[in-house]
């Protein structure tokens, strides 16, 4: 179902998202549960209804804290060299984005799509930046992946890496199991 753009918001409307948040975080359901259930209830789209709940709480407007458990933490500068340098130099040495973002993360999937994400954004929106830190780990000696190569060669490489990727996914899946027979007994 298409649903055109909508501006502005309404008190009921912002009233219902918070009020939603509350009980959902008092019961330990997930906030995307209730993104979907007021888009389903005012028209709006989840995803801009997500926006908009994390603009509010970062504003401080609403109280985020009696809301949202984890406030988002934006990347410092260091970090996001840190993330560029890491994976650029994984993948030319032929690990995938996610297998070498899912070592970073220690097999947390929840820090491995933090640092995933990050990094795509970051081959989209600043390619100065990735080209910048390409030439620092050459200067260094340090072999490093450029994602804007010709589409071509990328696809290839993708294809290459696929057993990888599954071997390191499943390699972590079991590494979590493991961790959770050990909660449980």
């Amino acid at each position: 179902m298409e649903r055109a753009a909508r501006p502005g918001w309404s008190e009921a409307e912002e009233t219902l998202l918070f009020e939603r948040a509350k009980k959902a975080r008092e019961h330990g359901q997930p906030l995307k549960s209730v993104f979907d259930e007021v888009a389903m209830q005012t028209g709006r789209k989840p995803n801009s209804i997500r926006n908009y709940y994390y603009a509010r709480v970062k504003e401080g407007a609403c109280e985020g804290a009696a809301f949202h458990s984890a406030a988002f933490v934006p990347f410092t500068e260091e970090e996001v060299r840190a993330l560029m340098r890491e994976v650029l130099s994984a993948q030319a040495r032929g690990m995938s984005v996610r297998a070498c973002t899912l070592n970073m993360g220690e097999g947390d999937t929840r820090k491995m799509l933090r640092y995933q994400n990050k990094y795509r954004a970051l081959v989209k929106s600043d390619p100065a930046l990735v080209r910048e830190i390409i030439l620092e780990l050459e200067a260094e000696g340090t072999p490093a992946f450029d994602p804007y190569r010709d589409k071509e060669v990328r696809a290839q490489t993708a294809q290459r890496f696929d057993r990888r990727e599954a071997a390191a996914f499943f390699e972590a899946l079991e590494a979590l199991a493991a961790k959770y027979r050990r909660m449980i007994m």
